[in-house]
């Protein structure tokens, strides 16, 4: 049997704090909760993927992961749902180390940056 173990809260500094996710569900309810991790180190996790499912459900994938930076500073999720814990982890820790990137960068240039560093690392195709 495996485990997945998620957090919702993270310390820093004497300070405890969540990530929201806001999402939108079908039925034009927007639900606001703690967003479920995976920590990495003290500020980098990844994040199952959440979309809406029929009118007023809400479903949790474990076959697709998203990186996430949190802490007091920086809090941000990557905009794309990888197709596995060990590509998101990846991606994680290579955004995250990359001096020309930023947790705050637009969607897009995070998008344009994941395409070329899955081409250079022969990496699964993201959905």
């Amino acid at each position: 049997m495996s485990l997945i173990k998620l957090d919702a809260h993270y310390v820093e500094r004497s300070c405890v704090g969540a990530v929201h996710l806001s999402i939108a569900l079908n039925d034009g309810t927007t639900v606001v909760f703690p967003a479920p991790f995976l920590p990495l180190t003290a500020s980098l996790a990844i994040t199952p993927h959440f979309a809406p499912e029929g009118d007023s459900g809400l479903r949790i994938d474990f076959t697709h992961w998203s990186p996430m930076r949190y802490g007091l500073t920086d809090t941000a999720r990557f905009p794309v749902a990888l197709p596995s814990q060990e590509l998101a982890m990846r991606v994680a820790r290579a955004f995250d180390a990359d001096p020309a990137t930023t947790w705050t960068d637009p969607p897009e240039q995070m998008q344009a940056w994941l395409r070329s560093w899955t081409a250079t690392n022969n990496a699964a195709p993201t959905t």
